[in-house]
């Protein structure tokens, strides 16, 4: 046996190789030609694996301390509005709304949804297929009147007198639904709302959630093996026959059966080499904008990115996204002069008379630890400011006036949006946004700094 294929045996064991014994790969064809149709199917299929994990950790005890833990076909109400202390590992949590959480399984027919009168309070359901593409029902689309709905997917059945179908493009599907609540306060009402909705589904076999250990897909070959099963039920695209093609070459296609003891020791690592790289290479990829004014960014193709299917990836990887027409979220990490956003300094944000953002449902700013992208703590215990805002003060000439900083603002806490201490990134979302929104012909003001800034060395630290 080669050195190669002895590293091979030896590392894929019990664990995916090393950075090392990936940088041997080019000795190897076998391994080679692995590693690049590998690195092809842990692009294309980050979003189906990331969502089949997290189904998994949804519908099992993997925490004893987990928000939402809930059988297949069964919608489960998050027991709090998300603060620093309720937000578990949701990236870039929303503190606006309640969150209703499901995981569908539409192989033996439709699951069944009443959705209750809201009297004009907003609410959407975002039903995401396997590739994390969203579909919306809700306030946009029923005016948030009583509605029944008939969820089906490609498996097809039959739908009930009385519900409107809507149909999903594969049969597995997450729902994460949000109901506005107007703070703490109306916590308890907006559970109770949350809890009159109704979801019924055909016997999937797991009518009981049952303790199992978290599934982590991106420590070894289990990710080709779950991208395998999922891809034998995904109705394919014509246009993705030669994809599909590379990918039963290598073992896990549609037509091809994973098996990892039928791999040699050079496929074995270079498909390892690619779920041990795979996520750097996303990382490095990273979020790239198509809009950018005043500092803050946005992505125009987050919900529709076709064929890219980076972009794809590393939407999942950031927490996924709703259609831009039900909302949207510029970002910014910057400040007006290009620095990155330091909790240690202050910075303002005016809003000119009649210039808050332009929506149909509601608006906020959140702010985020830069690394971890969690609400942190803070004195006020205030996690977002917007059109809600209680005690929110306008400016005499009817302006809107946001301070940022980690610390109280000489300027007191009426308009104050507390920040991380360190590094942080800003949040702004905007639901259901007007057309001029949408379209990108409005901009939020830019982000000032309003303390004196540091002297060049202590810049440079």
């Amino acid at each position: 046996m080669s050195s190669i294929a002895l590293i091979a045996a030896a590392s894929l064991a019990t664990s995916l190789p090393t950075t090392e014994d990936c940088a041997t790969l080019g000795k190897d064809p076998a391994a080679a030609l692995a590693y690049s149709s590998g690195l092809q199917g842990f692009i294309y299929g980050y979003p189906i694996v990331d969502m089949l994990k997290q189904k998994h950790n949804e519908t099992h005890q993997v925490s004893a301390d987990q928000p939402i833990a809930a059988p297949v076909n069964t919608m489960a109400t998050y027991p709090h509005i998300l603060t620093p202390e309720t937000q578990g590992q949701l990236r870039a949590p929303n503190a606006d709304t309640l969150y209703v959480n499901a995981w569908l399984d539409l192989s033996k027919g439709p699951v069944l949804v009443e959705a209750p009168e809201m009297n004009g309070r907003y609410y959407t359901l975002a039903f995401m297929d396997l590739f994390g593409r969203p579909f919306h029902l809700g306030t946009r689309t029923n005016q948030g009147k009583a509605t029944r709905y008939a969820i089906i997917g490609p498996s097809g059945g039959k739908v009930p007198d009385g519900y409107a179908p809507f149909p999903l493009p594969t049969d597995t599907a997450w729902m994460l639904g949000r109901i506005l609540a107007d703070g703490k306060a109306d916590e308890k009402r907006a559970i109770a709302i949350a809890r009159s909705f109704k979801m019924t589904g055909p016997d999937v076999g797991n009518a009981a959630v049952t303790p199992a250990e978290p599934m982590n897909p991106y420590t070894s070959l289990e990710y080709y093996g779950l991208l395998n099963s999922a891809l034998k039920s995904i109705p394919q695209a014509d246009e993705e026959a030669g994809l599909m093609a590379v990918f039963d070459k290598a073992g896990f296609g549609p037509k091809a059966q994973f098996n990892t003891s039928a791999l040699s020791a050079g496929q074995k690592l270079g498909l390892g080499c690619a779920v041990r790289m795979g996520p750097e290479i996303l990382a490095a990829q990273g979020f790239k904008p198509t809009w950018m004014v005043n500092g803050w960014m946005r992505n125009a193709k987050v919900d529709k990115p076709g064929m890219d299917y980076l972009l794809r990836a590393e939407i999942a990887r950031g927490g996924y996204v709703n259609a831009q027409e039900e909302s949207i979220y510029p970002a910014s990490v910057t400040d007006s002069t290009g620095a990155m956003l330091n909790g240690a300094r202050r910075y303002r944000l005016r809003f000119a008379p009649g210039q808050t953002p332009p929506v149909n449902a509601f608006w906020s700013i959140t702010a985020y630890d830069l690394k971890t992208a969690h609400l942190v703590p803070n004195a006020i215990r205030r996690y977002q400011f917007g059109d809600r805002t209680k005690g929110a003060k306008l400016d005499k000439d009817g302006g809107l006036t946001i301070y940022l900083s980690a610390t109280r603002p000489p300027e007191g806490k009426s308009n104050w949006l507390p920040t991380p201490l360190g590094a942080y990134h800003l949040v702004m979302r905007m639901y259901l946004p007007k057309p001029e929104a949408l379209e990108g012909r409005y901009a939020p003001p830019p982000i000032e700094r309003i303390d004196t800034p540091a002297p060049a060395a202590e810049m440079k630290k």
